[in-house]
């Protein structure tokens, strides 16, 4: 699978309903060492909604103050975040989800 697959996806949950598509994806480097290249990488998770601008520069965090214009436009947006592990099959363009 390539991370291209999944962003831009339609998440859908366990109910049916569509609560977004796939912004961004989260890795974790906590694989084998893969050469010069260091740890593999695993999904942790999926950014989904239109608040994942804000959180991938970081705007969604308390502690972060400013640029407050951004902050506003973009931080206080609807976002998710879905564990891997809560997904429960791949289709084209499809990610369903496990009940909570």
């Amino acid at each position: 699978m390539r991370l291209s697959d999944l962003l831009e996806s339609e998440v859908v949950g366990a109910d049916g309903k569509a609560i977004g598509h796939v912004r961004d994806v989260r890795l974790l480097a906590d694989g084998p060492a893969q050469g010069d290249f260091g740890p593999a990488l695993r999904v942790h998770g999926l950014l989904v909604g239109r608040g994942s601008v804000g959180a991938r520069l970081g705007l969604s965090r308390d502690r972060v103050r400013g640029p407050w214009l951004l902050k506003l436009l973009f931080g206080r947006r609807p976002r998710h975040l879905v564990e891997w592990s809560r997904v429960a099959r791949l289709e084209d363009h499809r990610i369903h989800l496990r009940p909570d």
